[in-house]
């Protein structure tokens, strides 16, 4: 049936009711309010509601209320430090209480509803209780009082009439005519009135926003001991422009603005005066810091002199005792404030009225009213005397709660109706109809309407804020325009108010919220329409602040009028200063700011001076640009001392400052910046800055030589350089003592520009510097000298400035050539003297004059007749110098006369300035060397020899075409060759080159001429090709030189050889033809080329000339690519030469690993070639047989061999089943099973072998119902797939254990047979092969799994993992299989022993166990008598005599104890449930029941007592017919494994009997699966068994290890292989005494066994150890029975011809071992398969017993 809904649900309720702790709810909530004073805020707010104008305060002591009661007045007032108080009274002259107003007051949380009033929670009445438990009320003609019911947890209020007579306790009358309302107050405890003044303070900042109340008394005892009063001074409606009057949202709009001017009077009595106000506590910190700090030097002193505490200073003496003050009397204060009224009108949706209805239960009004307090900060405000003298600090400090000193730490608060905790974060306070929080500590901006609400009313209190700073800076900015500079003082004031105005508006951080100054400050700038017009005060009065900037003390210095914030604004209200920067409203001083200031006025020179060092400091600024440079240039002008003016944006020029080369005194020209404004600059950074640049020497000498400095009528003489000498003097000077720093071009331009301007003072006059001469060194004395009137010495600087513009130290040369030399008069040598001694003085164009001159004598040979030849003169560059080795060079030489020639003379050095040569040119030489001899051979060695010296930069490549160099041809020939043509090496000459003569082949003169040793690889390469030969010999000579050259030339330089067939071979028949090196193969020197010997070319030139022959490309082997064009185009040729597959696979593999490398048309060809090698199932040529054909008597497929052919990759199958090989490998081409050949054939298209098999599976009909077996075996599978499917691989798996363990989505359908078809088809062949299966698996409906079992066939647990994997993985593998296989048939323990998480199928099988438990114990109660019954029936003597079916029925019970003990030892991984029961358990129950003492015995388990029985059912058997042979089995497992727990067999079903041929086919297995050992030794015998984890038998426990070496020939003597342990050194010694122990243990027990199981005798060994349990074990088919145990057991009966106990031991021992064959484990299919081959060869095994030793003997040589 459905859920029943929530209406049904409601409406079968009933309803109860909720209680509330009342006593709680006032205690703990309504009663604990934070903040001060609440109990008289509350009812100060509540008369105030109710439209009172006074209100008394009344607080009574014990003495006071004695005095009330007895009617008597006041006698003395209280001490305020220890008269406790008793009661608090409270009274208003509001409207009394209505009826509805008495019925809220007895109601919690039902405020009033009345817009207009403040009270909206109806809570704030609970505050009361908080000192007291019973308030009494009294109103109008009524009174109510409360009280706790019982002392208990319910208030309870009672009411009544006041009595006619009753008077109120205030006998003042009322300011409104209405009768008092009192609220009494008993204080639960008495208690000191703490801060009274605190209080009164409060009550005086309280009155400041009451709405109607004018006047509230403070009385204590009686006595008004305070009395304040407020009163209207005058108001007025204000305005200001440029406001918006509506909030962002528009929910309120403000209507208008009244400033309203309040007087509050104060009557304080002294004694409430003297009690002081509350200090506030000091914190820890300041407290410690409070103390007097040690300096270091005290420090110093007490750490070394103990002096820890400084020298008591004398105390002063007590002041006077003031004179006694009246407590009585009375001092009347009174202050004034501003309060700014702001007519509100409310518009709000109807949906957020309701909601705020809903949050507050009264709708929201229409009109109220937002006030804030303005306080001027002047002495007028503060509080005065009625005499009008400042108040005392401790009385005025009253007043301290109306306006908060803004350097106090008291903050102005919110006021709704009363001060919340909320601070305003402005100077003063604020009030408005906020909405509060519950206990109205602060404004409620959590829930959503309310704070939408409340943010609005900010928004209004920000708008009142900007407007009071707007007003009052407007009437500062007024009475500034009323003042002048003089007036100082008034200025400052205006100032200080001004200031104080803007850190009154400076929003603070409030709390507890700072969201209220956020919201704020957000209103105050965001209700202008401009806040580029906020006012502001600063250096030239209140201005807008767009006009106000902040100061720099930099531009202060030459902007002194620029109006910048006052200092004080910066230090006293910083945090304003900071927000305005932060809002980009008061901004830095700009470049604009800057030119206006400029434009304004012109600069002095001292600010001129500050304005270009301003300038420069910040030059560096990116936002500097040209055109902002331009626009201060353009504005700034400059007024001299000497009043010119000189605009900056004429100035291109300045004087260097520091260290000027024009002297300040000197006239400038009108473009240049005097040099008192740039002497304080930085010079290297005045032209990146203004773009000035220094006034050079030689714009200055250009001003003074033109007009109107010189050659003008108006020029003035004193400063004309063509007229005044002294100036002219001082001129030169300067340019003296500047010549030596200027740079080249300028000296020239200046000697232009004075070229021809007659500016040297001369004897005969100004002259040009052309034409005036030095004094010194002149041939004449008419010349005109130099003259200057101060006689500045002419020197130094001053001397090469002269010659440089042309003053003239020489007479010129075309004169003394004229006069002296033309004349004859004069010899070269003279002629070099006199040149020497002027040189310093001659021009640069004297001197070329000189170098073009042919005036230097050539020198001829004086001829034979000694007639002397005229002489004939030529410039000096085309003469060498006259020395010996130029005259054997044949060269001109210069004449010098009869005197010696000295090379390092000055006249010599003069002379090879004017060119005169010292060695011929290069050229010229080369031209000498490649002459006749013997003149070439002096120029090669004058060559050889000066190499260094004179010819450092030579080059032989740039004189290719010079044959210079002597050489030997290849043939013999001297000749001269040509650079490049010739080398050192001798060797080269085998390829045709010439070799250097030895004078030149030395090292060091061929390294000066440049000779290589080897011609370059690119010449050897052409030389090679232009020489090749057919003498191998000479080949190999030339290769060897070639080698050496490798190492000196880059690998292209042989490129060109790869494709050239320069190799020379000898063929077979002697024929020598080319090769290319891409074409032959080195000769290995292992002979690894046989197998390509007859495909390829193969040389061998030596290791030298192999090395060059490798870089030309010749290969050790052919390349893979070879290799693969060779298998493809002769793969039959290569398979005969390999010799064999493998080695034929070796070069398939190398094709493999770098199938990469090919392109594409390769692989396309490999594709389609037949070079591939894959094997082919044959039949043997010859047929072979097992060792064990002879002895089972079975038949045994036909045994294939593997043949190898060649073929295409398209007939090939990658084997991936080797199931479907074994199947069908007789009719396809398999790949080699290696993944790197399956991956390369894959890849040239052969396909897998499964692609071309399809399956098919065939069933007959499933059962209609699951059996037993078929249950069990679903719960073993889902146990183990938990398992499975908890590793890695349930990633890929979509299945879960969870979901295949629930109903229907796992089933398990059994077949009587199921078989799988096998079709095989390639192309038109088809090929079938039939398997039976004993498992597969599908899918059902959606994602059930339907795993199909044979009945009939052998249990396979792969069969099941590989199914099931299938299915259950996405993407199986194998591994995945084999890893489920193992989970299934591994027992739990050593699947936990592996690391699998098996704990969970443990506990479930535990819990399995021991329910199951107790059902049998259940059932065996209820059937004991039955068992006992049972029991008789099973101990008479007729039970032997039934057959086999019946027999296993009775021993259920041992069966089950068996399983049991199991259990205990950690079988619990035996996952099936059965207990299998078997032929040996029928005979361990036979030999417990006859009880035989020899039962006792190893080995004698089933002794000879049980021989008798043993031949009555084999006479029973012969005697029945064949089919009871095996009828034990079929019943055995099937007939009572209910009943006795047994379990059944692996693969068969309970229900159905399993065929008997399955049965045998099984045995067999197991039989054929023994074997021969092949070893000499054995390590470890666990070898046998793969994985066993339960608990065994000793005699086969693979724990224990046999550790044994076979012993050669031992078993010649017609008996069985012997193995001694490994330890025995002499085996023969070892086995004297033992060896016919081993042939009577071979010959009459082993091999008559071995007979009767089929077993060839080489499967049956016997070994001997030392000690332990082992008696026999199974290695991998081999049979290893214990001799040492033979010996002790049953020897001494063979010696006397009792053979059956031995038979009958080894029997069981050996079929134990065999079924090892079929199961590693000891679990219940290994017991199955050892009952089944022992009762299998059972029949035979009895004849063996009941056969005569002779006749046995006799029938085993048989």
């Amino acid at each position: 049936m459905p859920p029943l809904s929530k209406e049904q649900l409601w409406s079968s309720g009933q309803d109860e009711t909720v209680e509330v702790n009342q006593r709680a709810l006032i205690d703990k909530i309504l009663a604990r309010y934070s903040g001060e004073h609440t109990i008289f805020r509350e009812l100060l707010q509540n008369a105030d509601d109710a439209g009172a104008e006074h209100v008394q305060v009344k607080f009574y002591s014990e003495a006071g209320l004695q005095a009330l009661e007895k009617g008597e007045g006041p006698s003395k007032l209280p001490d305020v430090k220890k008269d406790m108080m008793h009661r608090y009274v409270v009274t208003n002259d509001g409207i009394p209480f209505r009826q509805q107003d008495w019925q809220r007051l007895k109601k919690i949380a039902e405020g009033n509803p009345d817009e207009e009033k403040i009270g909206a929670f109806g809570v704030g009445f609970y505050s009361l209780w908080s000192v007291c438990d019973d308030p009494f009320v009294e109103s109008g003609n009524k009174w109510m009082g409360f009280y706790w019911k019982d002392g208990k947890d319910q208030l309870l209020a009672r009411s009544g009439d006041l009595p006619p007579s009753a008077s109120s306790s205030t006998s003042e009358p009322s300011l409104t005519g209405n009768p008092w309302t009192s609220f009494t107050m008993g204080l639960r405890e008495p208690s000191l009135l703490e801060g009274p003044l605190d209080l009164a303070r409060f009550f005086i900042t309280s009155i400041t926003f009451m709405r109607t109340i004018r006047k509230i008394d403070m009385l204590v005892d009686g006595v008004k001991v305070l009395e304040v009063e407020k009163s209207v001074k005058g108001k007025n409606k204000v305005t200001k422009k440029g406001l918006k009057m509506s909030s962002t949202n528009g929910m309120m709009t403000v209507m208008g603005v009244d400033a309203t001017g309040m007087v509050i009077t104060a009557k304080v009595m002294q004694w409430l005066s003297a009690t002081g106000f509350t200090p506030p506590s000091i914190p820890q910190a300041i407290t410690q810091l409070a103390k007097p700090a040690k300096g270091f030097a005290s420090m110093l002193a007490s750490s070394f002199f103990g002096r820890n505490s400084p020298a008591p200073t004398p105390v002063a003496p007590p002041a006077p005792a003031p004179p006694p003050e009246d407590p009585f009397e009375v001092t009347a204060l009174h202050r004034d404030i501003q309060i700014y009224q702001a007519d509100i009108k409310v518009s709000v949706s109807p949906a957020f009225g309701k909601e705020l209805e809903r949050a507050t239960k009264k709708p929201p009004p229409t009109r109220m009213p937002a006030s804030v307090v303005y306080s001027r900060g002047e002495a007028d405000e503060e509080a005065k005397t009625e005499d009008g003298r400042p108040a005392a600090k401790d009385i005025g400090g009253v007043f301290g709660g109306l306006c908060p000193p803004l350097d106090s730490e008291k903050s102005a608060k919110v006021f709704i109706g009363q001060a919340t905790s909320q601070t305003t974060g402005i100077g003063g306070h604020l009030a408005a109809r906020f909405i509060p929080t519950v206990e109205r500590e602060s404004i409620d901006l959590v829930d959503r309407h309310v704070s939408y609400w409340n943010k609005e009313l900010l928004w209004v209190g920000g708008y009142l804020s900007r407007m009071i700073y707007e007003l009052e800076m407007q009437d500062l900015r007024q009475a500034w325009l009323q003042t002048s500079v003089e007036d100082k003082e008034k200025r400052e004031k205006l100032l200080k108010r001004g200031l104080h105005a803007l850190r009154f508006f400076t929003f603070k951080t409030t709390t507890p919220s700072n969201v209220v100054g956020q919201e704020m400050e957000s209103a105050f700038y965001g209700c202008a329409t401009d806040n580029r017009m906020l006012p502001i005060v600063s250096v030239a009065g209140i201005l807008p602040i767009n006009e106000v900037r902040m100061p720099s003390a930099d531009l202060h210095r030459f902007l002194p009028d620029l109006p910048v914030i006052t200092p004080s604004a910066i230090e006293e209200a910083p945090k304003s200063i900071a927000r305005l920067r932060e809002r980009s409203l008061l901004r830095d001083v700009t470049f604009e700011d800057v030119v206006k200031q400029l434009n304004d006025r012109p600069l002095t020179e001292k600010e001129m001076i500050d304005c270009l060092t301003w300038w420069q400091g910040i030059a560096g600024l990116d936002s500097l640009n040209p055109t902002i440079r331009r626009k201060l240039v353009d504005a700034a002008i400059l007024i001299q001392e000497n009043g010119k003016v000189l605009p900056l944006s004429t100035v291109q020029t300045f004087v260097k400052p520091h260290n000027a080369i024009i002297p300040p005194d000197m006239p400038l020209p009108p473009h240049t910046l005097p040099y008192t404004i740039t002497k304080d600059l930085k010079a290297n950074s005045i032209y990146n800055i203004f773009g000035w640049t220094e006034l050079s020497v030689l714009q200055y000498i250009t001003f003074l030589v033109n007009p109107p400095m010189s050659n003008d009528s108006q020029a003035t003489p004193e400063t004309d350089i063509r007229i005044s000498a002294d100036f002219s003097e001082k001129v030169l000077g300067m340019l003296g003592r500047a010549w030596a720093n200027l740079a080249a071009n300028q000296q020239t331009a200046i000697a232009l520009e004075l070229k021809d301007i007659p500016c040297i003072p001369t004897k005969a006059g100004f002259k040009k510097p052309g034409e005036a001469y030095f004094e010194k060194n002149l041939l004449f004395d008419d010349l005109p000298t130099i003259a200057l009137p101060k006689g500045t010495a002419i020197k130094g600087g001053m001397e090469k400035m002269l010659l440089a513009i042309g003053v003239r130290k020489t007479v010129d040369l075309q004169l003394v050539f004229s006069r002296l030399v033309g004349g004859g008069s004069w010899t070269c040598q003279d002629l070099m003297k006199y040149l020497v001694s002027v040189k310093d003085s001659l021009s640069d164009e004297e001197m070329k004059r000189l170098k073009q001159t042919s005036a230097f004598p050539l020198e001829i040979e004086v001829p034979a007749d000694g007639v002397k030849k005229p002489i004939i003169r030529q410039k000096a560059m085309q003469l060498y110098e006259p020395t010996e080795a130029m005259r054997n060079l044949g060269l001109p030489l210069l004449d010098w006369g009869e005197g010696k020639w000295r090379s390092n003379s000055e006249e010599a050095k003069m002379l090879f300035i004017l060119g005169l040569r010292r060695f011929p040119p290069i050229d010229v030489l080369l031209g000498i060397t490649a002459g006749r001899p013997p003149a070439n051979e002096k120029a090669l060695q004058y060559l050889l020899a000066n190499i260094h010296n004179h010819y450092p930069m030579f080059k032989s490549e740039a004189f290719s075409e010079v044959a210079f160099i002597p050489a030997i041809t290849y043939i013999g020939d001297h000749v001269l060759a040509k650079p490049g043509q010739v080398f050192t090496n001798p060797q080269c000459s085998i390829l045709g080159f010439s070799v250097a003569e030895p004078v030149v082949a030395a090292p060091e003169n061929a390294a000066k001429l440049g000779i290589q040793s080897d011609p370059p690889m690119s010449q050897l390469v052409e030389a090679l090709k232009a020489n090749v030969t057919r003498d191998t010999e000479k080949a190999r000579k030339i290769f060897d030189y070639m080698s050496t050259r490798l190492g000196h030339s880059l690998s292209s330089s042989i490129d060109s050889l790869r494709n050239f067939a320069f190799i020379p071979v000898t063929s077979a028949n002697g024929d020598v033809n080319f090769y290319r090196p891409t074409q032959v193969y080195f000769v290995a020197r292992d002979g690894g080329e046989e197998l390509y010997k007859s495909a390829f070319t193969f040389v061998d030139f030596g290791d030298r000339a192999n090395i060059f022959l490798r870089y030309c490309g010749v290969r050790s082997e052919p390349s893979v690519r070879d290799i693969a064009q060779l298998l493809m185009n002769e793969p039959g040729r290569m398979l005969t030469q390999a010799g064999s597959a493998e080695r034929y696979l070796e070069q398939l593999r190398l094709l493999a690993a770098n199938l990469t490398i090919f392109d594409t048309h390769t692989r396309t060809a490999m594709k389609t070639a037949p070079f591939l090698l894959a094997s082919q199932r044959v039949p043997t040529r010859k047929s072979t047989k097992k060792l064990l054909n002879s002895w089972t008597g079975g038949t045994e497929d036909n045994e294939y061999e593997r043949e190898w052919v060649l073929c295409k990759a398209a007939d090939v199958s990658v084997v991936d089943s080797v199931t479907m090989l074994q199947y069908f490998g007789q009719y396809i081409l398999a790949a080699p099973e290696e993944h790197i050949l399956e991956e390369f054939y894959h890849s040239l298209g052969a396909r897998q072998l499964s692609s071309y098999v399809r399956r098919q599976y065939i069933s007959d009909n499933p059962s209609t119902s699951p059996s037993d077996h078929a249950v069990a075996l679903r719960r073993h599978v889902l146990e183990r797939l938990t398992i499975f499917l908890a590793e890695a691989r349930r990633k890929q798996s979509d299945y879960s254990s969870d979901q295949l363990s629930k109903e229907g989505n796992f089933t398990i359908s059994e077949v009587r047979e199921l078989k799988v078809k096998y079709t095989y088809k390639n192309g038109r062949n088809e090929h079938h092969h039939y398997e039976t299966l004993y498992a597969t698996a599908s899918r059902g409906r959606g994602k059930a799994i339907i795993l199909t079992i044979s009945t009939t066939a052998q249990m396979d647990d792969y069969d099941i993992a590989s199914a099931l994997c299938d299915i259950l993985l996405k993407s199986p593998k194998a591994d995945d299989a084999l890893l489920l296989y193992s989970i299934l048939s591994t027992p739990l323990m050593a699947l936990k022993k592996r690391g699998f998480n098996v704990d969970r199928i443990l506990n479930q099988q535990k819990e399995e166990r021991l329910r199951i438990q107790a059902e049998r114990k259940r059932d065996n109660e209820k059937a004991a008598a039955e068992a006992s019954t049972a029991l008789t029936i099973s101990n008479s003597p007729g039970s032997l005599s039934r057959p086999l079916s019946g027999e296993l029925g009775d021993n259920s019970s041992i069966t089950s104890s068996t399983t049991a003990i199991e259990s205990e030892k950690g079988s619990e991984g035996s996952t099936r449930k059965h207990s299998m029961g078997g032929l040996l358990d029928k005979f361990k129950n036979r030999s417990s029941m006859i009880k035989s003492p020899s039962a006792s015995t190893p080995g004698h388990g089933i002794g000879e007592n049980i021989m008798n029985q043993l031949q009555g059912w084999g006479n029973s058997s012969r005697n029945s017919g064949a089919e009871h042979s095996m009828g034990g089995m079929p019943g055995g497992f099937g007939a009572s494994g209910e009943a006795g727990g047994t379990g059944t067999a692996p693969g068969w079903s309970t229900k159905q009997p399993t065929d008997m041929n399955n049965i045998r086919n099984t045995v067999q297995k197991a039989l054929d699966a023994s074997r021969p050992e092949k070893g000499t030794q054995i390590n470890d015998s666990r070898q046998a068994v793969r994985d066993v984890s339960e608990s065994q038998d000793a005699y086969c426990d693979t724990t224990a290890q046999a550790d044994i070496v076979l012993v050669q020939g031992a078993g010649a003597r017609g008996g069985l292989n012997i193995w001694v342990p490994r330890d025995v050194h002499n085996q023969a010694e070892f086995l004297d005494d033992k060896i016919d122990v081993c042939h009577r243990f071979s010959t009459q027990i082993l091999l008559p066994i071995c007979r009767v199981f089929n077993l060839a005798p080489p499967v049956m060994n016997v070994f001997w150890d030392h000690a332990g349990p082992l008696i026999a074990f199974n290695r991998g088919g081999t049979i290893f029975c214990n001799a040492r145990y033979y010996k002790a057991w049953h020897d001494d009966q063979i010696k006397t011809g009792q053979r059956n106990d031995a038979f009958i031991s080894w029997y069981f021992s050996i079929a134990h071992e065999l079924a090892h064959n079929l199961e590693s484990a000891h679990n219940s299919a290994h017991e199955f398969y050892f009952s089944s081959i022992a009762e299998e060869y059972l029949i035979r095994f009895i004849d063996l017993l009941s056969r005569p030793q002779d006749l046995a003997q006799q029938h085993l040589l048989d």
